[in-house]
C-alpha cells in the first residue's frame, strides 16, 4: 500500500494538502480587491505548496473567487541573472502557459511578446488579458533571486509598479525575508527606492495551529485504511509541532513503523538532518548561541532584555514559540537536533561563556561578576588589583579581533571614546587585548539602566521629569558630536542612572549617563564586511542608517533621541510591529504619529518637534540635540 505522505518537495497533489484554512481566506480577500500580497515565512514552511493550491480551480471555488484570475506561476531561480528583456519573455511564456492549463484560447500580444521581448510587449499582452477579463496573478516564488539579480535597476521595478497602477495585475511574491529587509539589507537604496516595493501587503505564514496540524496527522492515514494509533499522533504533534515539512517527514516514517516510537524518531532525524543543518548554517552566530543556550537565556531574561530581539526573530523563522509569555523551542525534533550540536561542539562552553569566571584577570583587572549580556559584547564588574578602583569591563567577542583591521580601528575609535570627558557619558579609562580577546574598561556606574526603569514605571514620564532626561543625554551627544564621535546606537539599554544625592519634584530622580560611545561603529564594520547589513535595534535606528551604516552622521543620533522622547512622553515607541519589516517600514516611510493622540492634552509644539526630529531627511531634523530638547521644553 503506497505510503500517503509526502517525504519531499512542495504539496502537488491537491488531495494532500492540509489545513491553511485563514491563510487562504486572507490571500482570496487580497486578491479581490486587486491587492499584491508578499508572502513571508522561512524555508519549508509551504510558501510553495500554497501557491500552487492556489492555482486549482477548486481552490476558487472554496474561496468564492471567479474563473477570471489567471495565475502565472514563475520560479524566480531561473530569472537571477536574466536581463530586463529576458524576464518579460519569461513572464510571456508562463501566461501562455497558464491560458493552455485553463484551455483558454491563445492570446496573439503572447505570442509577440514571447517573439520580441520588451516591457511594450508585456504590457500589450496584460491589456489584451484585461479586455478578455482575465486578471493576470503573476506568483514569483523565490523572490530573493529576482530581488538580487544584479542586470535589474530601479527602472525595471518602476515598470512593474506603473503596470499594477494601470492594469488588473496583481503580484504575489513568495520569499523567506519580508521585501522591506530584503532589499534594503541586499541590493543599494538607490534600486529600492522604487515604489514598486511599497505596493505589498504582507502576509507572514508561520506554523500550522494543532488542528490543522493533527487533520494532516490522521487524515491521510485514515483514508488509506491504516489509522495512527493516539500514542503515535501525540508523538508526531510534539516531535515536529506545526512545521507541515517536519510533520510530512515524521508522518511517513511513522506510516512504514506503526508503534515504534524511537525508530520513527530516528528515522525522521537522519532525513531532517539537511533541513537543520542548512536552517544553522543560515543563522548568525548570535542567534546560534542563543538556541544553544536556550534554558540560560531565558533564565536572566527578566533582568537582561538584550535577547528579546533576537528571540522575537527566532519566533518569526518558527524556531521558537511563545505561548503565556514564555519561549520554548518550536517543537521537539529542532530541540533535539540543537542540543546534538551542543554536545558535540558546545557552544555554550566555547563562545558564549568565555573564560572570564568569576576570580579571573583581564590584564590588571580582576573579574568580579558578569553585569550585563548585550548582543555583541558581556560586561563585568572588576577592580583594578593595584588601585583598588571598581570598574566596569566590556569585553568584545574573540572573532572580531580576527578580522582583517579590527584591532588598528578598535584602538582608533577607543582612543576617540577615551578622549570624552562629560558628566553625562561614561569614562573610559583604558582599553587593550586580552588573549586574543579586545576589552575596554569603564567608569563603574552602580545602577540600573532605562530599559529597566521604563519597564518599572510603564506609560507615559510626567513630562518634566521626561524634558529634564532628556537635556542630560542630548548634552552628552551634543558635547561627543563637537569632537566628531557619533553614537550610533542611543537607546534605553545605553543610558544608566545614576541616584543623585537631591532632586527637584520636576526632575528625574537619576542622572543619565550615555555609555557604548563608538562600539555601534566598531561591530557595524564588521557586520558590514560579513554582508549581515544593519547592526542594533531597530526601534531607534535612523533611516539613513538602514539603509547605508558606511554614512552616519550626527543627524542619527537626534533622531535616535526623537524616538527616545517620544517613547519617554508617550510611553510607547512611534513605529511597532509584529516583525522586525513593519518597524523597518515605519521608520522608512511611515510619517510620524501625532503624540497627541497617544496622550491628549499635550501641547501643539511637542508633536511638532517630535516630528522635525524624525524627520526622514536628516537635514530636515534639528542640528542638535540641545536645539530639540530646548523646544521641546519651550
Amino acid at each position: 500500500m503506497k505510503n500517503p505522505y509526502i517525504s519531499r518537495g512542495p504539496i502537488r497533489n491537491a488531495e494532500l494538502f492540509y489545513g491553511r484554512h485563514h491563510e487562504l481566506q486572507e490571500l482570496s480577500a487580497f486578491l479581490q480587491g486587486n491587492q499584491s500580497v508578499s508572502i513571508v515565512g522561512p524555508r519549508k514552511i509551504g510558501k510553495t505548496s500554497l501557491l500552487y493550491h492556489l492555482m486549482r480551480p477548486t481552490t476558487w471555488t472554496q474561496l468564492g473567487l471567479n474563473g477570471n484570475f489567471l495565475f502565472v506561476y514563475l520560479d524566480c531561480e531561473v530569472l537571477a541573472n536574466s536581463t530586463h528583456d529576458e524576464i518579460f519573455g519569461e513572464l510571456a511564456v508562463g501566461m501562455i502557459n497558464a491560458l493552455e492549463e485553463r484551455q483558454l484560447p491563445p492570446e496573439p500580444a503572447l505570442e509577440k511578446a514571447l517573439e520580441t521581448p520588451s516591457r511594450l510587449a508585456f504590457e500589450t499582452a496584460v491589456r489584451r488579458l484585461n479586455q478578455r477579463n482575465l486578471r493576470v496573478v503573476l506568483m514569483l516564488d523565490e523572490f530573493e533571486r529576482l530581488s538580487t539579480n544584479p542586470n535589474l535597476d530601479v527602472n525595471f521595478f518602476n515598470t512593474l509598479r506603473a503596470a499594477a497602477g494601470r492594469y488588473q495585475l496583481i503580484y504575489l511574491t513568495a520569499s523567506a525575508t519580508p521585501l522591506i529587509q530584503l532589499t534594503y539589507a541586499v541590493r543599494s537604496h538607490e534600486i529600492l527606492s522604487s515604489p514598486f516595493f511599497n505596493i505589498f501587503a504582507q502576509h507572514f505564514l508561520s506554523l500550522m495551529p494543532d488542528e490543522e496540524a493533527r487533520q494532516l496527522i490522521q487524515t491521510p492515514a485514515q483514508q488509506n485504511g491504516k489509522p495512527l494509533s493516539q500514542d503515535i499522533v501525540e508523538f508526531l504533534l510534539k516531535f515536529a509541532g506545526g512545521h507541515p515539512f517536519c510533520l510530512q517527514v515524521a508522518c511517513y516514517q511513522a506510516y512504514d513503523t506503526l508503534e515504534k516510537i524511537e525508530e520513527i524518531r530516528q528515522r525522521a532525524m537522519r532525513v531532517l538532518d539537511s533541513h537543520f543543518e542548512y536552517i544553522w548554517r543560515n543563522l548568525n552566530e548570535l542567534e546560534q548561541q542563543v538556541l544553544a543556550n536556550l534554558p540560560a537565556i531565558l533564565a536572566r531574561l527578566a533582568q537582561d532584555t538584550t535577547q528579546a530581539h533576537i528571540l522575537r526573530d527566532l519566533t518569526h523563522k518558527c524556531l521558537l514559540l511563545r505561548e503565556n509569555g514564555q519561549f520554548r523551542f518550536a517543537y521537539q525534533a529542532l530541540a533535539d537536533y540543537v542540543g546534538t550540536l551542543s554536545n558535540n561542539n558546545p557552544l555554550s562552553s566555547q563562545k558564549w561563556k568565555p573564560d572570564h569566571a568569576d576570580g579571573a584577570k583581564i590584564g590588571p583587572y580582576e573579574i568580579q561578576n558578569l553585569i550585563a549580556r548585550g548582543g555583541m559584547a558581556e560586561v563585568y564588574k572588576g577592580i583594578h588589583s593595584r588601585l583598588g578602583r571598581p570598574v566596569a569591563i566590556k569585553v568584545l567577542p574573540p572573532q572580531l579581533a580576527g578580522e582583517g583591521d579590527f584591532r588598528r580601528r578598535f584602538e582608533r575609535e577607543a582612543q576617540a571614546v577615551a578622549a570624552l570627558k562629560h558628566t553625562n557619558i561614561v569614562q573610559v579609562f583604558d582599553f587593550g587585548e586580552y588573549n586574543y580577546t579586545c576589552y575596554l574598561v569603564m567608569e563603574y556606574v552602580d545602577g540600573k539602566d532605562l530599559t529597566n526603569y521604563l519597564r518599572e514605571h510603564p506609560g507615559p514620564m510626567p513630562f518634566s521629569m521626561a524634558v529634564s532626561l532628556l537635556k542630560e543625554v542630548a548634552s552628552a551627544l551634543d558635547y561627543a558630536h563637537a569632537q566628531g564621535v557619533v553614537h550610533r546606537d542611543v537607546k534605553p539599554s545605553n543610558i544608566l542612572l545614576e541616584s543623585r544625592a537631591t532632586a527637584t519634584p520636576k526632575q528625574f530622580p537619576f542622572r543619565a549617563i550615555l555609555t557604548d560611545f563608538g562600539i555601534a561603529k566598531l561591530i557595524t564594520s564588521k557586520v558590514s564586511n560579513t554582508g549581515t547589513g544593519m547592526m542594533g535595534t531597530l526601534d531607534y535606528m535612523a533611516p539613513e542608517q538602514i539603509k547605508s551604516a558606511k554614512t552616519v552622521e550626527h543627524y542619527a543620533d537626534i533622531y535616535a533621541l526623537g524616538v527616545l522622547a517620544y517613547r519617554l512622553i508617550t510611553g510607547v515607541l512611534p513605529f511597532t510591529g509584529g516583525h522586525p519589516g513593519e518597524v523597518l517600514q515605519g521608520h522608512l516611510h511611515q510619517p510620524v504619529p501625532d503624540a497627541r493622540e497617544v496622550v491628549p492634552g499635550l501641547p501643539p509644539h511637542v508633536s511638532f518637534v517630535l516630528q522635525q526630529s524624525m524627520a526622514k531627511d536628516p537635514t530636515q531634523r534639528f542640528a542638535s540635540a540641545g536645539g530639540m530638547v530646548k523646544a521641546l521644553s519651550e
